[in-house]
This record gives C-alpha cells, sequence and structure tokens, in this order.
C-alpha cells in the first residue's frame, strides 16, 4: 500500500505522551505542511501559536471548556487561530490542522485534535496574547509516544459511501 494511504490509516488521536521534547526544527516542519494546506479563494487565513512552556501547557489543560487535561503532558501544543474576516475561516483552518496531524505522525510525533470553536477560550486569548480579531479555531497536542492507540471502532466503507445518489 502507498506510505501516505498507510499514515492516514494508522494516525491515531494520541493522548499519552513521553517526556521526549520536540525539537524546535520539526515544529517547525510541522507548521510549514499545515500552512501549505488548501483554503477557499486562497485566503489563507491561519496563524499557528506554539507553545512549548510546561507552566502555559499545564494552564490550558486546566481549561473547562476544552475537557483537555492530556495537554499538560504534551511537548507542545499549536493553536490554531483564524482572522475573524475570513468567511470559511473555519473550514480552512481545520484542513491546516490534518495537514499539521499527519505531518506529525509522518514525523513520528502524536496528536489530538481539540475543538475550540463556540467554546470560552478567553484564557488562553489573555495567556497567549491572541487580539480579538482572531478565532481561537482548535488546539492540537504533540508529543511523541510509546504506541499508537488501537483503533476505535470506525462506520464501514458500505455504511458511509452512496453511488450517485444517498440512500
Amino acid at each position: 500500500m502507498n506510505d501516505f494511504l498507510t499514515l492516514i490509516k494508522e494516525r491515531r488521536s494520541v493522548r499519552e505522551y513521553s517526556k521526549k521534547k520536540i525539537e524546535r526544527k520539526i515544529l517547525e516542519e510541522i507548521i510549514d505542511c499545515a500552512r501549505l494546506a488548501p483554503s477557499s479563494r486562497n485566503v489563507q487565513p491561519w496563524h499557528f501559536v506554539v507553545v512549548t512552556d510546561e507552566s502555559k501547557l499545564s494552564k490550558i489543560s486546566e481549561l473547562p471548556s476544552l475537557g483537555s487535561p492530556f495537554i499538560k503532558n504534551a511537548a507542545a501544543c499549536i493553536i490554531v487561530c483564524v482572522s475573524l474576516d475570513s468567511k470559511r475561516g473555519a473550514e480552512d483552518s481545520c484542513l491546516a490542522s490534518e495537514n499539521a496531524m499527519l505531518a506529525a505522525k509522518s514525523l513520528g510525533i502524536g496528536s489530538c485534535y481539540v475543538a475550540a470553536m463556540g467554546k470560552d477560550v478567553a484564557p488562553i486569548r489573555c495567556l497567549l496574547g491572541i487580539p480579538e480579531n482572531v478565532a481561537i479555531s482548535c488546539l492540537i497536542s504533540l508529543g511523541y509516544y510509546d504506541k499508537n492507540p488501537n483503533a476505535p471502532e470506525k462506520r464501514k466503507l458500505d455504511e458511509v459511501l452512496h453511488w450517485e445518489k444517498f440512500q
């Protein structure tokens, strides 16, 4: 099977990380892949705040609206932000986020997507100096891991694939 298809099929949400730090160069590579995602009308409305400071990771993990205590044990967390004047910012940021998570997996780094749209993320905005004209779309925790989690039960292809019309 094609290596890229295998990568997609083996990517999992990882919530348990080792203590190993991620080199800055590797984090930059992950963000570089995220910024190359397609966006509606090529607006590229995203900004990425990479947090590696343990005290900040701990504060982010304590935010009840996100329900993500595992972030405190991550080596890094990407805060994916989008310009509020972008009409398709939410969708565009999801494309960039998937690129980041696939890039991380290809580098042996686990990730977990944490949705933030519509949630109280004011403490993160304050902690990281994110301006009011920018929305926090999601967070992506990152870290090395000892084992890839088992695949959760997924719907079968014939349950989601429809040919010519929805049946």
